[in-house]
């Protein structure tokens, strides 16, 4: 603290307040010669030591002769170090906002948008981690996100697959309901219904017929998916959905062949088949109820 903030001013003495006792001539009578000048400060500067040294000796007693002059620096020992800004620490990113920043956000509104995007990954299914990422989802917003990870793990646009669930089994807004999910029942005779999320056909399960085109397939590691280990995880469902798209994109050289494919066993987008399926998945994408659930 400053030396003008530490003295306040009724411990100054004001020059007509000086004690003239201690001049050598007493109190002043009448007419005599008025104490010069120097005499007078001289005493002043006495008085102010004093002062000083009541106080414990802070600050220093400037003469009142010279003009006091402080330094600009906020640290000078006779006052306490200013206190430091406080450091703004960042907020740690949550998990969800790590996935969610991982890509750019998929703005595509239909198939034709959403095509250059297409870019096909082969990963297995089985990974050992699916009851830990079923444990992740919980509720309709837990899946929806699922989604889109599930979908960007395999190279496919997230609008897209999303989408493609909700035109397949209704699981975008009822994912529960679209797990137990069965279609395509004029093939019940061959065991070979579509079931779950994804409407994958049996045939796929177990090392059936169609399981070297699905999971079997040796650039997706060669495994066999059970139909117990399908039925009961929505990360299976989700995987072997996006697993079987990502080939079928690969395969017909485009994200509309692949759609053709996996509704038909036919990589033509131009039958009527494949352009009715495209036209639904593209109404979804417009579909506020089927993109933004889940996404912040």
């Amino acid at each position: 603290m400053h030396f003008h903030d530490t003295f306040s001013s009724r411990h100054r003495a004001h020059p007509s307040q000086v004690d003239r006792s201690s001049s050598s001539g007493g109190d002043t009578p009448p007419g005599a010669d008025t104490p010069d000048v120097q005499s007078l400060l001289k005493q002043l500067e006495t008085i102010l030591q004093g002062l000083e040294a009541l106080l414990g000796g802070k600050g220093a007693a400037a003469s009142p002769t010279q003009a006091t002059e402080f330094p600009a620096s906020s640290t000078q020992a006779s006052g306490p170090a200013p206190m430091p800004m406080p450091t703004q620490v960042p907020t740690p990113a949550l998990a969800s906002d790590a996935t969610n920043s991982a890509s750019s956000p998929d703005l595509s509104t239909s198939v034709a948008d959403a095509s250059s995007e297409a870019k096909p990954k082969f990963l297995p299914v089985i990974r050992g981690d699916e009851a830990q990422q079923d444990a992740l989802i919980h509720d309709q917003a837990s899946f929806d996100q699922a989604v889109d990870r599930t979908a960007q793990e395999y190279g496919i646009p997230p609008n897209v697959f999303r989408a493609e669930m909700q035109v397949e089994s209704g699981a975008m807004t009822g994912y529960q309901q679209a797990m137990k999910s069965e279609g395509d029942l004029d093939r019940a005779g061959d065991n070979n219904t579509s079931i779950g999320i994804g409407q994958i056909s049996r045939k796929f399960l177990d090392g059936r017929d169609w399981s070297q085109d699905g999971p079997g397939n040796a650039r997706e590691g060669g495994q066999v998916v059970t139909t117990a280990e399908y039925e009961k995880s929505p990360t299976v469902q989700l995987r072997m959905a996006a697993s079987n798209l990502a080939q079928r994109v690969a395969d017909g050289g485009s994200l509309e062949s692949g759609l053709a494919y996996y509704v038909s066993g036919n990589s033509d987008p131009n039958t009527v088949g494949a352009k009715s399926y495209i036209d639904k998945i593209d109404a979804a994408m417009k579909d506020p109820a089927v993109e933004d659930a889940g996404r912040i």
